[in-house]
This record gives structure tokens, C-alpha cells and sequence, in this order.
């Protein structure tokens, strides 16, 4: 399983705290990235200036970025595209992108030609893959009934295993498809003491998932890395981080052997396990 760095917080403030990472936190950062030898990046468009601070780096990068067309739809869609893609490489400093995925799957279905232009970028070798981030599976059936993609992105947790009901991970690698698991730390809330959102029931579910950390002698940020990492056909785990001592941290649990988790933690309850939900209490 490959690592990929996600980049958020390099743009604007994200995730349950809403961090961002200053600019003395990402030279240590950089430190560590050529000490480590890290070379994939997860980023998008909208996220603010973290494409051009990932464009500052002094080491190779292997780039997936995200797109979404404007509320607004571009007049002349493929110039409006080429002329993303291009400013995108100039500000990563690469001359092709690892991925390039919608990201919104409405796009594939209200602007076809979109897909069909951004195919045309992998043909010039712009663009290496092309696919999907998506939220729940019905997404992935319905874009499989007119598009293989080479790569999709899938949130899944401790909390959220939605993914791993009816071997449907297993369905998508049978299409030879690259799975990309984000969300690992469900936007922090995983690595919380307390929750604050949620229904009792949910409540008890993350006091349960505390006290088995305890009770296990590891920390929380170990057991939601290594809950994704023992699971099969998921080919990339994309982690975020708020600091260089958690990317750290982050890097020294990745290495260790694979510690098993259970998976009896599994919360159904939307307004916890979609972050696009959340009302802090």
C-alpha cells in the first residue's frame, strides 16, 4: 500500500480544528519529505494556495489533483480546462499530473464532453490516470455503467466502512481499478479524546474505540492507519496531518508491521460519518 500525503492544510484551514500549516511548520515539513523520500500528493484545485506551496518543494512529486467545473459552466469548456491543467502544472512545477479526478461525479454525467477532454489531456500525456472521488457507492455504479476510471477515491474509517459491505472493494479491483482510501482520520474527529457530534449511540461506539486503544497499549492515529492498511485491494491510503510532529508520527506507524483492528466500530449514522454533515455541538 502506498502512502499519498494529502495537502488541505497547506491551503486553508481544514478539518476538525481548522488548521492550517504555517510556514515554519512546512520547512520542517519539507525536512522530512526528502528525508522520507515521499513523492505523492493528493490536492485540488479549490484548495487554496496548496498547490503552489507543494510547487515550492525541492523534490520529485507524482501529483493527484481534483476538478470541478464552476457553478457557472465555462462558455468554451476546453479552453476553460487547458487552461486549469496548464497553470496547475506550472504551479506544481511537474510536466504531467499522476491523477487528475472529478471531483464531483455530476460532472461526468452533466458534461460529457469534460470527460472526453480530459482523456484527450492523457492521450498528449498531460495527465497519467484519469478518475473519480466519490462519497457513497451508488456514485461508483452508476459511473461504472459508462466509464472505467484508473483511479477511485473512496472515504473509509474506523467509523465509515460503508465501502466493505458485499465485497464491493473486491468488485471494483476486478476492473483493474486503483483504490485510494482518504478520510482515515474521519477530518480528525478519530483522534479526538471526546466527540461532539452524533447521536448517544455513536457516542459510545467512540468511547468503545478510545478504551480498545488503551486497553491495546496503542495510540488512536496507529489503529485508524493500520485499520486501512489491513484491508485488501485498496492499493493508496491518503493521510492528512497538522504538523510536522504528526506527519512524523504519522510516517512511524505507516512502517510498522500490520497491527489488526476490529472492525466493530462501524457507525451508520450520516451526520457523523460525512463530514459535509457535521453540527458541532
Amino acid at each position: 500500500m502506498r502512502l499519498i500525503l494529502g495537502s488541505a492544510q497547506f491551503g486553508f484551514r481544514y478539518g476538525l480544528k481548522k488548521t492550517k500549516i504555517n510556514r515554519k511548520e512546512f520547512k520542517k515539513i519539507n525536512k522530512i519529505l526528502k528525508y522520507n523520500s515521499l513523492t505523492y500528493f493528493d490536492t485540488a484545485i479549490n484548495y487554496g494556495s496548496s498547490q503552489k506551496r507543494i510547487g515550492t518543494l525541492n523534490i520529485k512529486k507524482k501529483i493527484i489533483t481534483k476538478i470541478k467545473i464552476p457553478s457557472k459552466k465555462p462558455k468554451n469548456l476546453k479552453r476553460w480546462y487547458y487552461q486549469i491543467l496548464l497553470r496547475t502544472l506550472k504551479e506544481l512545477k511537474v510536466k504531467k499530473l499522476y491523477g487528475l479526478l472529478f471531483h464531483d461525479t455530476s460532472d461526468v454525467f452533466k458534461n460529457k464532453e469534460l470527460l472526453n477532454i480530459i482523456l484527450e489531456s492523457k492521450k498528449k500525456k498531460l495527465v497519467s490516470k484519469v478518475g473519480i472521488s466519490v462519497y457513497d457507492k451508488f456514485e461508483i455504479e452508476k459511473v461504472l455503467k459508462i466509464w472505467k476510471p484508473d483511479i477511485i477515491q473512496i472515504p473509509l474509517n474506523i467509523f465509515d466502512q460503508r465501502f466493505l459491505k458485499n465485497n464491493f472493494l473486491k468488485k471494483i479491483n476486478q476492473h483493474k481499478i486503483q483504490i485510494h482510501v482518504r478520510s482515515c482520520f474521519l477530518n480528525g474527529l478519530l483522534l479526538e479524546k471526546h466527540m461532539k457530534i452524533g447521536k448517544i449511540a455513536s457516542k459510545n461506539k467512540f468511547k468503545e474505540f478510545v478504551s480498545w486503544c488503551k486497553l491495546k497499549n496503542i495510540n488512536q492515529l496507529t489503529a485508524c492507519i493500520h485499520f486501512v492498511k489491513r484491508i485488501k485491494y485498496v492499493h493508496a491510503l491518503i493521510v492528512g496531518f497538522n504538523n510536522s510532529k504528526q506527519l512524523d508520527e504519522i510516517l512511524y506507524s505507516f512502517k510498522k508491521k500490520i497491527i489488526l483492528v476490529p472492525d466493530e466500530f462501524d457507525i451508520k449514522e450520516k451526520k457523523v460519518i460525512d463530514p459535509r454533515k457535521w453540527k458541532i455541538n
